[in-house]
């Protein structure tokens, strides 16, 4: 593998600064010798590697929790809220002076995570008393945490440094003043140290739940690996003549020329990583929880779609985060379905909410759009799905909507995936300790001042709905106390590399028979039939699986519904370039509206007034950068 030996201190501040993270390695090179006496210390080490790693599904610091117009959070007029900065970029508060979520070089910056990294890997040689075993794996794990931070650090900048080596103390000033490289350069160094972590890894099987869970293994390499490829390939980094002014040292940063070889690659990649994970037992999960085996089916089902993301370290999970507590991502996903005394009033608050964007991307109970599905089309529920019926009583509709109660036609006849991912007004809310559908079961009520809606001096939902699936079933809530359930957030599952390898296929070689086997197991998973007979039997667009265009449309809808509020819905439509739909403001019911007539309005939440341009796809380079290193160009637009 190419050497490229250049070093994080050109990417932040320069030595005249005397910030104590430029320092190469530490001052006192015994240092790292101590580090490295013994296989504790170097153990210790290697957990430091891993601190670096980004907080996905943080509310605070993950910019693809809110964005895309999947959830937003409340606004205010003094300018309180937004508190979380993903939520601050979304309307436009990103700057170059003082970069929001700042992973260059701000208080978490991966070049130092990367030269930790380097550091291990130079120096865990000197530890005489690791097995081979220990050796081979401990390698593995930081040669992957390495190629990982610098993906991360392209998803957000572009094409960036290499830093496969940290330079030597003696190097001079202008040595360290180095480049970023084009994007196919990259790509080429993440995944070649991807693929030779891959080799060095345990298998799934070999890690440890109770002490080891979260440490990464082969099949985190060769899934991520994937997920980069696919990143490569689409249009953000294939043949995007956007940023064709964007040339560093003469060499143009992002390839003007479409190459469609791109997605044959990255189809081979997802392949090879879903061949490894069927044989390393990862399936689509599928089992019911032993607490609600006596309930309906249609409980069950919601409960099972559920638990694919909250019953910890599942047989679907390739790779989750342990480094958050997803207690502090239920509270904000979570509604009031009690009321709570005065101590306990923002224990939860739905904060975190879904927008109407998002709740009509959900299918029809029929499986495809519910602006093309023949019932919605015939039945007139389509052109009517803001206005009330009065209350639920056909079929399982009861198990859907609290009986006697009126919400909207939106809210009826959807998809199991609906009512497992979304709260809703007047939507059963199965679970939060009330786990018996006959005897007690709770439902959210939205409505100005009621249970779950809008109250003065608490968190509320500034849409009118919360993120039922981001929090487990076994969660609880009594009028004097809320219980969370841990879980580790997914970083990665075997849907979604499902739906990519989909994705990859149909791109490469339009709409073949594979493609359709990978997305019939996750809509058989969520009840419903597969593409082909979906759309032959239900749409009025019955051709819409045969044509490229119209598969890619299918994908790309289907990625949004069963990945929704995981974080990769924003990454998505900034691959796809879909500036269009990162434009639209955020939309929901007039949440202060007091009786239901008055709810039901579909309204524009407030303070989002900001423009997505093609700037913002990707983040700034703190500008004082640029004054110390010239040689490091700021990102387009910025």
């Amino acid at each position: 593998m190419k050497k490229f030996k250049y070093i994080q201190i050109i990417f932040s501040l320069f030595l005249m600064y005397s910030c104590d993270y430029l320092d190469i390695v530490p001052d006192n090179v015994a240092t790292i010798e101590y580090a490295f006496r013994n296989r504790t210390q170097a153990e210790k080490f290697l957990y430091t590697c891993y601190s670096y790693r980004p907080a996905p599904g943080h509310l605070y610091t993950d910019p693809g929790i809110i964005g895309a117009g999947e959830t937003c959070q409340r606004y205010s007029y003094q300018n309180v809220w937004p508190n979380f900065d993903p939520a601050k970029i979304t309307r436009g508060y990103q700057n170059a002076a003082e970069p929001l979520l700042n992973y260059w070089d701000g208080e978490k910056s991966l070049w130092i995570g990367i030269r930790d990294c380097n550091i291990f890997l130079e120096n865990i040689d000197l530890v005489k008393e690791l097995t081979d075993f220990e050796r081979r794996r401990w390698i593995g794990e930081v040669k992957f945490l390495k190629a990982y931070y610098h993906y991360f650090l392209m998803k957000h900048y572009g094409p960036i440094p290499i830093v496969d080596e940290n330079f030597p103390i003696s190097a001079g000033v202008e040595e360290v003043k180095i480049h970023r490289e084009p994007i196919d350069v990259v790509v080429k160094y993440i995944t070649d140290l991807m693929k030779e972590a891959s080799e060095e890894l345990p298998n799934a099987n070999q890690v440890i739940e109770g002490t080891e869970a979260g440490r990464v293994y082969n099949l985190v390499a060769l899934a991520m690996r994937a997920e980069v490829y696919m990143m490569w390939a689409s249009p953000l980094f294939n043949g995007n003549t956007d940023f064709a002014s964007m040339i560093d040292n003469g060499t143009p940063l992002f390839p003007q020329q479409y190459d469609a070889n791109k997605w044959k690659i990255a189809a081979d990649a997802c392949k090879e990583a879903i061949d490894a994970c069927h044989a390393q037992g990862k399936e689509l999960y599928d089992l019911v929880d032993p607490l609600v085996v006596n309930q309906p089916n249609v409980l069950r089902l919601q409960t099972t779609l559920r638990q694919a993301i909250c019953d910890r370290w599942n047989k679907e999970l390739i790779w989750g985060a342990t480094n958050y507590d997803c207690g502090l991502l239920s509270k904000y996903a979570a509604p009031r379905l009690v009321r709570f005394d005065a101590n306990n009033l923002n224990s939860v608050c739905a904060e975190w909410a879904p927008t109407l964007q998002m709740v009509e991307k959900f299918y029809s109970s029929n499986g495809v759009p519910i602006e093309e599905d023949k019932d919605w089309k015939s039945n007139n529920w389509y052109d009517n799905r803001y206005r009330i019926r009065e209350d639920a009583s056909a079929n399982d509709e009861i198990f859907y909507i609290k009986e006697g109660q009126k919400t909207v036609n939106l809210h009826f006849n959807r998809e199991p995936r609906f009512y497992s991912s979304l709260g809703f007004d007047k939507g059963i809310y199965f679970g939060s300790g009330y786990n018996s559908f006959y005897t007690d079961v709770k439902y959210s009520d939205f409505v100005n001042m009621r249970v779950s809606g809008y109250q003065a001096g608490s968190g509320y939902s500034a849409t009118g709905y919360s993120v039922k699936k981001m929090h487990s079933f076994k969660n609880s809530q009594t009028t004097t106390q809320v219980s969370t359930e841990f879980y580790p957030f997914p970083i990665l599952r075997l849907a979604d590399l499902y739906l990519l390898y989909a994705e990859a296929l149909n791109e490469s070689q339009g709409p073949v028979d594979e493609t359709f086997v990978y997305l019939d197991k996750i809509r058989k998973r969520a009840g419903l039939k597969g593409v082909k007979e979906s759309w032959q039997n239900y749409s009025t667009n019955k051709s819409k699986p045969e044509s490229q265009d119209g598969l890619r449309e299918i994908i790309r809808q289907e990625r949004a519904i069963e990945l929704a509020f995981e974080s990769k819905r924003y990454w998505d439509m900034k691959r796809w370039k879909q500036i269009d739909i990162l434009n639209e403001a955020p939309r929901g019911w007039s949440i202060q509206g007091e009786k239901e007539e008055d709810f039901y309005i579909p309204t524009t939440v407030p303070m989002y007034t900001a423009k997505f341009t093609i700037k913002d796809y990707f983040c700034p380079i703190k500008e004082s950068n640029l004054f110390v290193n010239e040689n490091l160009i700021q990102n387009y637009g910025w």
